[in-house]
């Protein structure tokens, strides 16, 4: 392909910003870690790998989500709906039902002096299946909490969707009053498990059972050991043994330790209680006597033995295993520091979980005391211990547990450890990113080379990130941002996400929509074997022709599958890294005006790559490797020539290295136009100068006469202002923040007057020279009409 044109004034707009935003030579802004691959809200939907829900205006607030897998179908509570959609398509005939408080309700809100569009309203806050047939759901009500039971079908193709409106119950202990207060729920063997706060005010927190045959159970109230300020995240159920009546339910949260010294410290906490729970017979009645709850820690081992911590849980996600009884835990958290901002993803085996929960317990002798491990008689049988068949037949529930059992358990519910992560640290930390960590899922993939969790980490500005852990020779693990791909054209938090490993999709809710995600863009890497290998994506492989989704079940496929997610090396599995020195790419010409700013822009197809520079200053001589100094500065996006000479002209090649593969990215012709001579011919052509001296400099040179191609745009204006090019650049990229600037130069004066006739000479415009009023600087209502033509 030969030589093309490129835009000319975007690139030159490009330098003056960079040359504007750089102190210094060098400077760079690094940040660790770094997204391999980094799409913006429209390129994202370019790679038409996403589909955005299109909803009315009223329905906003996508934060409660239930996934049927089995008949591929999606419940969303919002704001006053229920919505049923299809996961082959979420926009294809999606189902509604209105589902608001009653007009009395809507005005009690409203006099109590909430938001009437933000709090007085009805925001589902909890669905879960109940059966086959139906789910049960809960909204705030205007701060008045109900719950139905929504009639979903059998089958996807049964047109079963409706609430039975009929049978509303109280949502006390079910939902909370406050849409903005957190809030988690789970309902197992027909029983509803719920931490929230209870009361109008929010000030009383608890942790219960309500719902099917047996009493409801809660925590002891208005008692700090116990909960004190708890913000709930997650619940979930596993088995504990092989035995049901074993089985437990896990509340994570953080709250206000009070075993912290010193000042006020927010603690992660994870607390379990058994399910057959029926509470005490003459103490603890109807509160629960297995509650207990320990610290979970989430650091960086640092020097001297001092760690970072990440104290405040946001999310957990249960990954399960072939062992139902020891699943994975995900679970992200940020810093309660004002000083260190971060977040971090740490992973914990249930069955480390167990083991602090059958560990010894915290005590306290009283309030001179400090907290220390307890090393009396525990009573049995153990506080916290199922009554079971399995353990002691003579138990056959808790309201049969000795006395001193139950005054125990109410005075000991803190574990004297903590929950270690696996392999003693985070999986994975972000310190120095704009956003904090939201939500987590984890999908559990085979590559070719073995398996991997893949992590997708929703963000507070409305992105996804996903990232794979890579276990290394030290037992170390390596962390690697595939991707971050921008949900939203605003920002926006990320409140909730599901999984769907059967279609390989991703649901994520935000306040203003729902987006559906692939987990894939393969054909985004790129069109070669190595830059499919180098993507180190476990769901893309080089089948031959193109970089697309990676099938691990079909064998016969997978012998002619390039995939190297452990090490990306495409060296050792592509035929296409050995290509020539120089090898021909794509030609851009570009013309700088010596003495002014330029760019040279060179994307690289990948973040992590490093870029070199080569310039050839005459077809005689070899390509050499271009040496940035003050004037010359190599940027992530490209090169900055700050002061152009005349020796800088010729060929610019820019060439991008990861992981020992190099290729050629961009191909740039600079001609340098001689500035005096532009200078010179411009001046003539503009003849004398009308006004102030710095109207010259205002004015564009003339472009035909220095023999420049009538494509180059008209200079910048001589005084920019040098905030607006300091901001970051639009999702749109350069044309974009360009565009926004010459939009913004000072339009003419006189209404009706074209650029080009602004600039040209009274003696050559056929019209008289325009007077002005003396005093004013403006011109006579004659002189605009005769101008105008009017």
């Amino acid at each position: 392909m030969g030589p093309r044109f490129g835009s000319a004034w975007p690139t030159a707009c490009l330098a003056l910003v960079l040359a504007l935003a750089l102190p210094a030579a060098g400077s760079t802004d690094q940040r660790s870690p770094v997204p391999r691959l980094k799409l913006s809200y429209r390129e994202l939907v370019a790679t038409n790998s996403t589909v955005t829900l299109s909803v009315p205006a009223d329905v906003w607030d996508f934060r409660t989500l239930l996934l049927d897998e089995d008949r591929g179908r999606l419940l969303v509570g919002t704001r006053n709906y229920l919505l049923l959609l299809q996961l082959d398509n979420i926009n294809r005939q999606p189902r509604k039902i209105y589902w608001p408080p009653s007009k009395e309700r809507v005005e009690i809100c409203k006099l109590t002096g909430k938001d009437p569009q933000r709090e007085c309203a009805n925001f589902v806050r909890a669905l879960h299946h109940y059966n086959r047939t139906h789910v049960y759901a809960c909204g705030t009500g205007a701060f008045y909490p109900v719950c139905a039971f929504v009639h979903m079908g059998s089958r996807l193709e049964e047109p079963v969707f409706s609430l039975d409106a009929q049978h509303m119950e109280s949502g006390r202990g079910r939902c909370p009053y406050d849409p903005q207060q957190h809030t988690v729920s789970l309902i197992t063997d027909g029983q509803l498990f719920a931490g929230l706060n209870v009361d109008f005010m929010g000030k009383e927190p608890t942790f219960g059972r309500s719902l099917g045959p047996g009493n409801s159970i809660r925590t002891e109230q208005h008692e700090a050991s116990w909960l004190n300020d708890p913000k709930f995240v997650a619940v979930f159920a596993f088995p504990d043994t092989s035995s049901r009546e074993d089985d437990k339910v896990y509340v994570f949260f953080r709250e206000t330790a009070l075993e912290a010294s010193g000042a006020k410290a927010i603690y992660s906490r994870v607390a379990r209680v058994c399910k057959n729970d029926m509470g005490g017979q003459r103490s603890l009645i109807n509160k629960w006597t297995t509650f207990l709850k320990a610290r979970l820690v989430c650091s960086v081992p640092g020097p001297n033995g001092i760690d970072t911590h990440f104290d405040e849980i946001q999310d957990v996600f249960l990954q399960p295993t072939k062992d139902d009884r020891n699943p994975l835990l995900y679970a992200v958290f940020s810093t309660s520091s004002a000083v260190f901002q971060g977040s971090a993803v740490c992973v914990y085996h249930a069955a480390d979980v167990r083991a602090v929960f059958n560990g010894p317990f915290a005590h306290k002798e009283g309030q001179e005391f400090g907290w220390t491990e307890y090393k009396g008689k525990v009573p049995y049988p153990r506080p916290g211990t199922c009554p079971s068949r399995t353990y002691d037949p003579s138990f056959r529930s808790t309201r049969e547990l000795p006395d001193e059992v139950v005054h125990f358990a109410r005075s000991h519910t803190l574990m004297a450890r903590a929950v270690a992560p696996a392999l003693g640290r985070p999986v994975f930390t972000l310190t120095s990113a704009e956003y904090a960590l939201t939500r987590i899922v984890a999908h559990h993939v085979q590559a070719e080379d073995g398996p991997y969790d893949v992590l997708f980490l929703g963000t507070s500005v409305g992105s996804v990130l996903k990232v794979i852990t890579i276990p290394t020779k030290n037992l170390a693990m390596e962390d690697v941002i595939l991707e971050e791909l921008s949900l939203a054209k605003e920002p926006s938090p990320v409140l909730s996400m599901v999984i769907s490993p059967k279609r390989q999709q991703l649901l994520v809710g935000l306040q203003e929509g729902l987006v559906q995600l692939s987990f894939q863009r393969c054909h985004v890497y790129g069109k070669a074997c190595a830059e499919c290998c180098l993507s180190r994506d476990p769901y893309c492989a080089w089948d031959g022709t193109a970089c697309s989704r990676y099938f691990p079940s079909n064998k016969s496929l997978r012998r002619a599958r390039r995939q190297d997610v452990r090490h990306g090396d495409p060296t050792t599995h592509c035929w296409d890294t050995h290509g020539g020195e120089f090898e021909e790419s794509e030609e851009k010409v570009l013309f700088g005006v010596e003495g002014n700013a330029t760019f040279l822009e060179c994307v690289p197809p990948s973040r992590l790559a490093a870029l070199s520079w080569y310039v050839q200053h005459s077809k005689k001589d070899p390509p050499q490797e271009l040496k940035t100094d003050e004037r010359i500065v190599q940027t992530a996006q490209g090169l900055l020539v700050r002061d152009l000479h005349r020796g800088d002209a010729g060929v610019y090649r820019c060439r991008a290295r990861e992981n020992a593969y190099s290729r050629e990215v961009s191909r740039v012709a600079l001609h340098v136009v001689p500035g005096e001579g532009l200078r010179a011919d411009g001046a003539a052509a503009r003849g004398p100068p009308r006004g102030a001296a710095d109207d010259d400099r205002r004015r564009p040179p003339n472009a035909a006469a220095a023999g420049l191609p009538p494509s180059l745009p008209p200079a910048f204006p001589a005084a920019p202002r040098k905030d607006a090019y300091l901001r970051p650049l639009p999702d749109g990229g350069v044309e974009e923040l360009c565009e926004q600037l010459w939009l913004k130069r000072p339009k003419p004066r006189f209404r009706g007057a074209s650029v080009a006739g602004k600039w040209k000479h009274p003696q050559d415009s056929g019209r008289g020279r325009m007077r002005r009023h003396p005093g004013t600087g403006r011109q006579g209502a004659a002189d605009v009409g005769a101008r105008t033509g009017r």
